[in-house]
């Protein structure tokens, strides 16, 4: 009986040989990362002609090693008495760390990193002994951004993508009521609803950039059933005339934002049908059926039984609506280019505009453009954190 308990305990001890190892190797991994493999190493090792040829197997050597680092540090924790004996706690933290890891340096890091060069003035630039080459200008980029009529364009455009976008929501409920049936042939309809969803977001602008074409676009030729007719010239062709000239939407600054936004739309409203049709797959059947005990039917059955239900899937839906309203830049990018005459701009895209784009070389000013966007989205996103714990309070 004694040998037992003994036995018992010991499997909590720290394996010594275990953590041993694991530093050893690990520290070497450290070493090796950091004074051992780089491009002058691998360009002697494998014979290249140009250092520029032994970026990518660095790239790949060092992920090599990084990989053992991993386990090695892996292989420590596992051997310490501390998680042998709180294996239960201590388990999904070990399977979040590189995630954390990964999200601290390719998010968190580069947020404070934009918000302090929003303070100077840069060019993107080091000198030749890797020196960086900025300067502290504390306020100035942003009392420049207050007087930039370029950069109130922008933020009034992200305004409307914001409250257009929100249509999203309730076309993506209404459609996926209607494809929430048991006939034949509905898969096929919910595929083509679902297939916006699946495209690029490059390839959606591209698509509706030549459909709004005034020459040639699918709106060209439905115009021209109304409004155009095909003549006779005096060279014997023919040729169409129109009594209106069609619209050139994103030629025009009263309507291009507007055309984007529409073209955006388009995936938006296919990603909110999905969701609501998950939602609608969890609606309780004895509610309904109760409900239409009771009489209930049509409006007052969705707006009484069905939503309640689909408040989750709502919340979602404004949320991923509401953040992709605010960091919309792929269509303007395929689209626009943020024309005519910057009319179109929204603040991401104005912020990359000033960064690398026509404005290079203005990383001070791009990253105080990018730093207002993040306010803007954190207030968002803390409110609707705030309302998801308080839905998660009340109902625990």
């Amino acid at each position: 009986m004694t040998s037992n308990v003994a036995g018992s305990n010991n499997r909590f001890d720290t394996s010594v040989n275990q953590m041993a190892i694991a530093g050893v190797v690990l520290a070497l991994c450290v070493y090796v990362l950091m004074f051992v493999i780089n491009t002058t190493m691998v360009q002697e090792m494998f014979g290249y002609s140009r250092q520029i040829s032994a970026r990518v197997p660095t790239f790949f050597m060092r992920m090599g090693v990084l990989l053992v680092a991993i386990a090695a540090g892996f292989f420590m924790i596992t051997g310490h008495s501390y998680y042998k004996r709180n294996k239960l706690a201590v388990a999904p933290w070990l399977f979040l760390a590189i995630g954390l890891a990964f999200f601290m340096v390719y998010v968190i890091i580069p947020i404070f990193q934009s918000i302090s060069f929003s303070f100077t003035k840069w060019n993107g630039l080091y000198d030749i002994n890797g020196d960086w080459t900025g300067e502290w200008v504390g306020l100035h980029n942003y009392r420049i951004l207050w007087d930039d009529p370029n950069f109130w364009t922008s933020l009034k455009n992200n305004l409307i993508w914001l409250v257009l976008f929100m249509l999203a929501v309730p076309i993506g409920l209404f459609i996926a009521l209607f494809l929430n049936q048991t006939v034949m042939g509905i898969r096929i309809y919910k595929s083509l609803f679902f297939f916006p969803f699946v495209i690029s977001q490059v390839v959606v602008g591209l698509i509706f950039a030549w459909a709004y074409n005034p020459e040639f676009g699918l709106l060209s030729e439905i115009w021209g059933w109304f409004f155009c007719d095909f003549k006779e010239n005096i060279m014997g062709n023919l040729s169409r005339v129109c009594s209106v000239d069609p619209p050139s939407i994103l030629g025009d600054a009263n309507t291009a934002t507007y055309g984007i936004i529409a073209a955006g739309l388009w995936p938006q409203i296919a990603y909110c049908m999905i969701l609501y049709l998950t939602g609608l797959n969890n609606v309780s059947p004895d509610q309904i059926e109760a409900a239409q005990l009771d009489g209930a039917k049509g409006w007052k059955m969705l707006r009484h039984v069905v939503l309640p239900q689909l408040k989750p899937a709502t919340f979602i839906a404004i949320v991923v609506t509401v953040i992709g309203a605010l960091r919309s830049f792929d269509m303007i990018a395929t689209m626009t280019q943020g024309g005519p005459y910057g009319s179109t701009n929204v603040l991401a895209y104005y912020m990359y505009d000033q960064a690398v784009g026509e404005g290079v070389g203005r990383y001070g000013y791009g990253s105080a453009i990018a730093t207002v966007l993040f306010f803007i989205m954190l207030v968002y996103i803390s409110y609707f954190l705030y309302r998801m714990y308080q839905d998660e309070k009340e109902g625990g």
